[in-house]
């Protein structure tokens, strides 16, 4: 071979390689593009993620808190509560609420919100809500002087109604007297209960009663388990 095809060949080898590189630079730069990017996402991921946390659980304790809006006693939600709960309430109760994009749901069902929440960190409580319903109670007081009521009754509305040649003087709620009138009781009385136990109405009387001479009316709570979740979405 002659030094002039020598020289030709490496140019031709040389011109050759240079596609070669230029692809090689470009999928270097590429990778190094998607390295930077993913390290900046985990970074900037990493960054958000325990102030979501953080913001999240001040609101869900806050929420569960004895005196918080929502609440009966600790982790005991008012159901009445709970109806009227908006983003206002929720502002209003967790100012960093209106800072950050922030959903509160109870049993799989959202009940405030402000901003729009795509993801974000999830913060989960467990609690006990409880509702009331009115229940009216006519005793057959023929043969007893009393009537028992559940607990987690806080009053009752007892109407006495006598029938002539009766009187009633004298109600107690277990060892208490909740109602006094020695000439004698008549009409509609509210009476306060201790909500934490079964409480026995007793009536001191003369005379008979009939069914229908006395009726209580009271609230019966009624109590379920349900998850409330705070979701943060900075």
């Amino acid at each position: 071979m002659t030094l002039s095809n020598h020289r030709s060949d490496d140019t031709v080898r040389a011109q050759t390689s240079l596609p070669a590189l230029g692809v090689a630079l470009v999928l270097l730069t590429v990778v190094t593009g998607l390295g930077v990017a993913m390290a900046d996402t985990a970074i900037a991921g990493a960054d958000r993620s325990p102030d979501e946390r953080r913001v999240a659980a001040a609101i869900a304790d806050r929420l569960v808190a004895a005196d918080g809006p929502l609440a009966a006693r600790s982790n005991v939600f008012n159901q009445s509560n709970v109806d009227g709960f908006d983003q206002t309430a929720l502002e209003r109760s967790a100012p960093s609420a209106s800072e950050h994009a922030v959903s509160v749901e109870l049993a799989d069902e959202e009940i405030a919100r402000s901003g729009t929440v795509h993801s974000g960190t999830r913060i989960s409580r467990l609690v006990v809500v409880e509702s009331r319903e009115s229940r009216t109670l006519t005793p057959a007081l023929t043969t007893t002087d009393a009537v028992t009521l559940p607990r987690r009754s806080a009053q009752a509305t007892v109407t006495i109604d006598p029938p002539a040649g009766t009187t009633v003087w004298t109600v107690r709620a277990n060892d208490r007297v909740v109602l006094h009138n020695r000439s004698g009781l008549s009409g509609s009385h509210t009476v306060s209960l201790v909500p934490y136990e079964t409480t026995e109405l007793r009536f001191q009387r003369a005379g008979r009663l009939e069914s229908g001479n006395v009726t209580i009316s009271y609230d019966a709570p009624r109590s379920t388990k349900e998850t409330l979740v705070v979701t943060v979405d900075a």
